[in-house]
């Protein structure tokens, strides 16, 4: 089945320089086969007309913890391991298979309703999670987090699911190993990812040098910084995502100039959470990739990646001082792009160009907030949100059009949630 989308402004982040046109996309079942003006199919094919939409890749989100979204507004202000030691932890150890479910699934719609397409999940109970990401659509990247406890459960399951959906071409979710961060889990816990990594040919997902407090009892214990110590058990040796990144030195740099995959940024949850200020621009400059994430919904406000786009793009300039360190085109490709690169995606998505999957927003830029389009890139950084996303395709399917959900149910999802936050919060 082909679909052609019609008389739309094509924002298709490939290259350096922002190229908007207005073009046709012709799309052949979940591949976009052509982007041309004027695309003339005498053939039948559904025809979706783009009038005064700007369509640009989907978002990818590189950093969640999806069945967090219970979280929301619940004991905020606090710093990180106050906030999860006396409020997060006490809760998680009652969550039932369902909760994680539905908590999930509400993370979901919330982010295809504000544009993203693609996430990066750790979290514990990831089977009833992959269950919500299937039932939405979305494409994902997951992970069970590994502790220092049940740690052969997790490696099981983890080993498991990689052989079910890492060897299936068709699958959306591709499975990660993850090891939750250095400070929480022993040498031996992360050499065991990482040997599993390699044994089942895939990357990792791990916290890294998100707060001042983690650096100082990593140096303790190890006399050592916390890239130093991934590195000298050989983390860097497989694809990997890390997550946060705020406390990287020079030194760090040149350990992860090479590493393939790269940093999530995650600019709201380290405002929230006082955690400091991620360099992009020094690591943008040194090479390394830099996607952006949210965090999980408890120590983020929302899951609309627009604005940790501002967010992200405002902290910079604060912190070089310099309002033109970094550009809106730059936050663009980090949400897209380069979010791709850091997951290991870019051969699939993060651009809009023939061979590569057919996931793509639809922003209607006919607002008021969005008037002039003197420059369109910064009008969708500093200006649009997630609500002026009107339709989201995901694989070639349409996921939510006009603003409504296809088959999916907001109602009961929200119903479902508030009865667990009744239940235990």
């Amino acid at each position: 089945m082909k679909t052609l989308v019609t008389n739309a402004y094509v924002l298709d982040m490939v290259g350096n320089v922002a190229n908007i046109e207005k073009k046709d996309i012709l799309i052949n079942d979940n591949i976009i086969e052509e982007i041309d003006k004027n695309i003339d199919k005498q053939e039948d094919c559904e025809r979706i007309n783009a009038r005064n939409m700007l369509i640009m890749p989907g978002i990818v989100n590189t950093h969640t913890h999806l069945a967090m979204s219970i979280f929301r507004g619940y004991k905020t202000d606090k710093k990180l391991m106050d906030w999860l030691e006396n409020a997060i932890f006490p809760v998680e150890d009652k969550l039932k298979p369902e909760d994680i479910y539905w908590n999930s699934y509400l993370s979901c719609l919330e982010m295809i309703k504000s544009g993203t397409t693609t996430c990066n999940d750790m979290y514990f109970g990831m089977n009833k999670t992959i269950e919500a990401i299937k039932d939405t659509g979305l494409r994902a990247v997951v992970a069970w987090c590994i502790k220092d406890d049940a740690i052969k459960d997790k490696i099981e399951k983890t080993r498991e699911y990689a052989k079910i959906y890492n060897y299936d071409k068709k699958s959306k979710i591709k499975i990660y190993v993850s090891a939750d961060a250095p400070h929480t889990c022993n040498p031996d816990t992360i050499k065991l990812c990482v040997n599993l990594a390699k044994e089942l040919n895939t990357g990792m997902h791990i916290h890294l040098a998100e707060t001042i407090d983690e650096e100082t009892k990593i140096r303790c214990r190890y006399h050592k910084r916390s890239t130093e110590y991934l590195r000298d058990l050989n983390v860097f040796d497989v694809p990997v995502i890390l997550a946060h990144g705020i406390y990287i030195s020079d030194s760090d740099i040149e350990i992860l100039k090479n590493i393939k995959g790269g940093i999530s940024h995650n600019p709201i949850s380290n405002c929230n959470l006082s955690s400091g200020i991620c360099d992009v621009v020094k690591l943008r400059q040194n090479g390394i990739n830099i996607g952006i994430g949210t965090d999980g919904i408890g120590s983020t406000a929302t899951m609309d990646m627009f604005e940790e786009m501002k967010t992200a793009a405002y902290l910079q300039k604060v912190n070089t001082k310099e309002p033109s360190s970094i550009l809106a085109y730059d936050i663009l490709k980090m949400a897209t792009i380069e979010g791709a690169k850091v997951l290991g995606l870019e051969n699939e998505i993060g651009t809009l160009e023939p061979g590569k999957k057919a996931d793509m927003i639809f922003i209607n830029m006919d607002k008021l907030h969005l008037c002039p389009e003197n420059d369109i890139c910064a009008n969708i950084v500093y200006s649009s949100n997630g609500a002026d996303v009107e339709s989201v395709m995901i694989d070639g399917k349409l996921i939510m059009q006009n603003r409504k959900m296809i088959n999916l149910d907001e109602k009961e999802v929200m119903r479902q949630v508030k009865k667990i936050a009744k239940r235990l919060l």
